[in-house]
């Protein structure tokens, strides 16, 4: 029954990951959380409101609802809220391990971008993921190809340290590092050769801070909390329709774990 209940969970986040509708209801707005290291089936279900820009450089912003779902079997394959991977090489007594990922790059429809009357549409990233944890400290990196033709590709660098760790809950900070290559920057915010007042594409490094809070309610159910700002690269902050220079997406939810 657990089993089928599981395959039930990964078929529902499996569209989830590929039915995105463009908006800040996607899946990648919700920030990034560990699944479960240890073995056996593990499985948490829950719901979260995301607020977060309708897409990155613009300044609506929207809240919606997002389902939060953290799967894992045997520390090896597993569901993480907005990846989908396996682990294929874990040295013992290091705490490295090297897999692949795939993941969702959301779009966004038309009066939602930076560019007015074009509509782009969720793509997937798949790539190299590698993660490093030597006690509070983690580092996580994916280097991801995107499956749209001339959309780029994207490095994605994140360090976490864990300051606060109790039964009842834990506090962790985060920087973030994320890279889009020019053929991405032009994708997303050029409309594919636009150039304004002879700024053109290049290649853009965006960065975030923020911190992630959970808290355990029982021994099944967690509350979780987060909040991210993202400071935006010249190459996006000045491409045409592009309002703002940064943003900030926060998340509220709970989780119960089977």
């Amino acid at each position: 029954m657990k089993k089928l209940l599981l395959a039930s969970l990964l078929t529902v986040s499996g569209a989830a990951f590929a039915g995105g509708s463009g908006v800040v209801g996607s899946v990648s707005d919700v920030p990034d959380h560990d699944a479960s290291s240890e073995s056996g089936w593990n499985a948490s279900i829950g719901l979260g409101v995301v607020n977060a820009p309708t897409f990155a450089g613009v300044d609506d912003t929207e809240s919606t609802g997002v389902p939060l779902i953290n799967v894992s079997y045997n520390d090896t394959f597993y569901f993480e809220y907005n990846k989908l991977g396996a682990w294929v090489w874990k040295p013992d007594d290091t705490g490295f391990r090297i897999g692949v990922v795939v993941q969702p790059r959301k779009g966004y429809d038309k009066g939602d971008g930076p560019i007015e009357g074009r509509e782009i549409d969720d793509t997937g990233l798949a790539g190299v993921r590698m993660k490093w944890q030597s006690g509070k400290f983690g580092i996580d990196a994916s280097l991801l190809g995107s499956s749209e033709e001339d959309s780029g590709g994207e490095v994605h660098i994140t360090a976490k340290y864990t300051f606060l760790a109790s039964a009842k809950g834990s506090l962790t900070a985060m920087v973030k590092l994320e890279s889009m290559s020019e053929d991405a920057v032009d994708y997303f915010y050029y409309s594919g050769g636009v150039d304004t007042e002879g700024f053109s594409p290049d290649s853009a490094t965006n960065a975030s801070v923020g911190v992630i809070g959970t808290y355990n309610l029982t021994p099944r159910w967690m509350l979780i909390g987060a909040v991210k700002a993202t400071s935006y690269d010249d190459s996006i902050s000045d491409a045409p329709g592009v309002t703002e220079d940064s943003g900030t997406t926060a998340l509220v939810g709970a989780t119960y774990k089977f």
